[in-house]
């Protein structure tokens, strides 16, 4: 026989929140759970992710750090692989227009040495060579060519002996042994240059005053290199401004140009400059040999042999 105590009620059996059909009013109790029960179990989104980030705090510190890393990295980083690809490409093509050169056996070219910067006015053009094979082969077969290069806007251009980079030794003619590359520079006297890119004309005492200070300075004047500048100015070379601070403070310097490559160049005057008219291919290599000449030293001033760095 079932005790009282024992007997369970149909009512007992139901949900706390259940209401009966005829009461007007639904109890809810405390116990009542929404989410799909979640949050009876674990607490709301903010309580979860407390606890998340309490198990996983270093996990996700190390993620943060990374994805801020990556804003700052990444973008410097496709600079750098994008320089390395165009860098290797022009290394690649050089090396194709190298092996076009065929020796000349008559007169041997000068080994390690490639006459790739610009030779001011000293090679003319020869316009039966059309092909850096036919520029090399005209060159060694003929006694009165020494130098010679070839670029594509050039073409093949032909001359007597010069001097390469740093030689001080032999003829007057001189070559720079590197490709031409973009400068910063400007005249502080009087130029054709200035006359026809200035608004007003100016007097001579303004053009240097206004060379010579930060606030009206122009060294995006002269970008193509220029010669006639003499050798490097090391205590000057650190950067553009102080380029121009040197020169200025000489009474008798009227040009200068930089490179960070290079460094500071400045005299009285300088000339044969490059200029920019909007062709990339002014600032290509050349390709070039020079014959071997028997009695020449091949010194720099100091009378050390100089060797071209390729």
């Amino acid at each position: 026989m079932m005790k009282r105590s024992d007997h369970i009620s149909k009512e007992s059996l139901l949900p706390a929140s259940f209401s009966h059909p005829s009461s007007p009013v639904t109890v809810l109790s405390d116990s009542m759970v929404d989410d799909n029960g979640k949050r009876k179990r674990n607490g709301g989104i903010l309580e979860s992710m407390h606890r998340w980030l309490a198990r996983n705090g270093k996990l996700s510190v190390m993620v943060l750090a990374c994805l801020t890393l990556s804003v700052f990295l990444i973008p410097p980083l496709k600079v750098l692989l994008r320089h390395e690809r165009h860098t290797t490409r022009k290394q690649n093509q050089t090396k194709q227009l190298l092996s076009e050169v065929p020796p000349c056996d008559k007169s041997p070219w000068k080994q390690n040495e490639d006459l790739r910067g610009k030779c001011p006015g000293d090679l003319k053009p020869f316009a039966t060579a059309t092909t850096i094979t036919e520029c090399a082969s005209t060159c060694c077969q003929n006694d009165d060519c020494i130098s010679w290069q070839f670029r594509s806007d050039t073409g093949c251009l032909q001359g007597k002996d010069v001097r390469l980079g740093m030689e001080k030794d032999g003829v007057a003619a001189w070559c720079s042994d590197h490709p031409p590359q973009r400068w910063q520079g400007q005249y502080l006297i009087p130029h054709k240059s200035i006359a026809q890119n200035a608004q007003t004309i100016m007097t001579k005492e303004e053009i240097r005053s206004n060379g010579c200070s930060e606030q009206t300075w122009n060294p995006n004047e002269q970008i193509g290199q220029c010669f006639g500048l003499g050798d490097v100015k090391p205590k000057a070379s650190g950067s553009a401004v102080e380029c121009m601070k040197a020169c200025c403070a000489d009474e008798k310097c009227g040009a200068w140009q930089y490179n960070k490559l290079l460094g500071c160049f400045y005299s009285k005057g300088m000339h044969g400059c490059q200029g920019d008219d909007g062709n990339p291919v002014k600032f290509e290599p050349f390709v070039g040999r020079r014959k071997y000449m028997e009695g020449r030293t091949y010194v720099d001033k100091k009378g050390k042999p100089w060797q071209q760095s390729l």
